[in-house]
């Protein structure tokens, strides 16, 4: 189950990487290559409790989300991953900047990003897709998309994006809602998904 949690998120990274590259030419421009030294991989991100009140408050992008108690979040670039005390991914928050998009544009990301994140997972996941509807971020017009993805034999999970561009960030919140047999804690992830809000 874990190899395929890391292969949403591949899919998702690949989803918006496709968007900056249609939305802002020039930033996917391949570049000389430079003289220097090989980099070094980055260290993996360690999980880390989220504090007394159950609250994690991400500054940078003006976020919070509230999670149950003994809970982990993993931050890893614009990336935010809220585990339950098993360590099981349960939620994930992505952000990534834009350039000046406008009401306009952000209605073309969110377009976008329906479009790319319906045609990826079913190629990566055989995720189907269920639907796609209006709804609001914390107050902000956002999308939610639904997807059902095959676990084992007839067994499925859904898989739930809300996304949502705020002053030239697009947010992406999701969760998962596996069968009760699957995970014990995952019954928390709708309602700390639903906790995210704006600062």
């Amino acid at each position: 189950m874990r190899s395929q949690r890391l292969l949403i998120a591949g899919v998702l990274v690949v989803a918006l990487v496709v968007v900056l590259a249609v939305l802002l030419p020039g930033l996917s421009s391949p570049q000389p290559p430079g003289p220097g030294p090989t980099p070094t991989p980055a260290p993996t991100p360690a999980p880390v409790p989220v504090s007394g009140n159950g609250t994690y408050v991400n500054t940078t992008y003006g976020y919070a989300v509230t999670c149950p108690e003994g809970w982990f979040y993993t931050e890893s670039g614009e990336s935010v991953w809220f585990s339950s005390p098993d360590k099981h991914e349960e939620v994930r928050v992505n952000t990534n900047p834009l350039s000046g998009q406008g009401p306009a544009g952000a209605q073309k990301v969110l377009e976008t990003l329906n479009a790319t994140y319906i045609e990826d997972l079913r190629a990566g996941i055989d995720a189907e897709w269920v639907s796609t509807t209006n709804t609001s971020l914390d107050g902000v017009p956002a999308y939610e998309s639904v997807f059902s993805v095959p676990i084992v034999e007839e067994d499925r999970y859904t898989f739930v994006i809300r996304y949502a561009v705020r002053d030239n960030v697009a947010y992406s919140v999701m969760h998962t809602v596996f069968p009760p047999e699957y995970d014990v804690y995952n019954a928390d992830a709708a309602p700390a998904a639903e906790s995210f809000r704006f600062l």
